[in-house]
């Protein structure tokens, strides 16, 4: 488990688009005109099937919202943080 430092260490330099939000790190991709939100959601969701790693994702009007944590360790890991830096490839 890492401590809430090191997480904020991490997304103030790798991660700026992510947030700690409840021991959880989430991120939120607003729609945009010409961006299908669906096609977005499908892609995080391979990729997890891939890694068998599995957000929280809450797919809205306004956006998605893709939520972070290990379950079985009731906090976020590098398997979160290291999910987060590749998924930020996968959907840009």
């Amino acid at each position: 488990m890492m401590t809430e430092k090191e997480i904020l260490e991490i997304l103030n330099t790798k991660l700026p688009n992510w947030k700690l939000i409840d021991s959880k790190i989430v991120k939120f991709i607003e729609r945009q005109n010409g961006k299908e939100l669906g096609g977005i959601v499908k892609k995080i969701w391979d990729f997890a099937e891939e890694v068998d790693h599995h957000p929280d994702i809450l797919l809205t009007y306004s956006g998605i919202k893709i939520t972070l944590f290990t379950h079985d360790k009731s906090g976020i890991t590098t398997k979160d943080i290291d999910f987060a830096l590749a998924l930020e490839g996968v959907i840009n």
